[in-house]
């Protein structure tokens, strides 16, 4: 009897398992060259008349098209934050140099404050706008 239950569970998480590895009866693709998006359903029995479908689809823009991208202060910030990280690199080799008029050169210190602003950056960037973890079950 209790062999029967096994089997059983067994039947039905290998089905479960077929079931999440085949592709369902709705497929939807998007197509980035053409910016089209396709659902591929019988729509009279899929879906009701009158009813939305709505759909968050990313593309790649064109930046000789579209230059207002490069006008994003998150991508300015963190731009600036590596080019800070390079010259305190840089730096780093001349660290202690007395210029004319008194200044003293600190690579270490502007190499370790970019480093600390590109960690915060990111970390807003990971909290703010990376999608969470997609996780399969199966």
């Amino acid at each position: 009897m209790s062999s029967d239950l096994i089997y059983y569970a067994q039947v039905k998480t290998h089905l479960q398992m077929l079931e999440n590895l085949l592709p369902s009866d709705r497929n939807i693709r998007f197509n980035r060259k053409m910016n089209r998006l396709y659902i591929d359903v019988n729509w009279l029995e899929t879906f009701v008349p009158d009813n939305y479908i709505v759909a968050e689809c990313h593309r790649i823009l064109d930046p000789n098209q579209f230059t207002e991208v490069y006008n994003d202060m998150f991508l300015k910030r963190y731009a600036t934050s590596l080019i800070k990280r390079q010259w305190g690199e840089n730096m780093k080799k001349f660290g202690g140099i007395q210029l004319p008029g008194g200044v003293i050169l600190n690579g270490k210190e502007i190499y370790d404050e970019a480093v600390t602003e590109i960690m915060k950056i990111e970390e807003e960037m990971q909290s703010r706008y990376e999608l969470p973890v997609d996780f399969m079950v199966g």
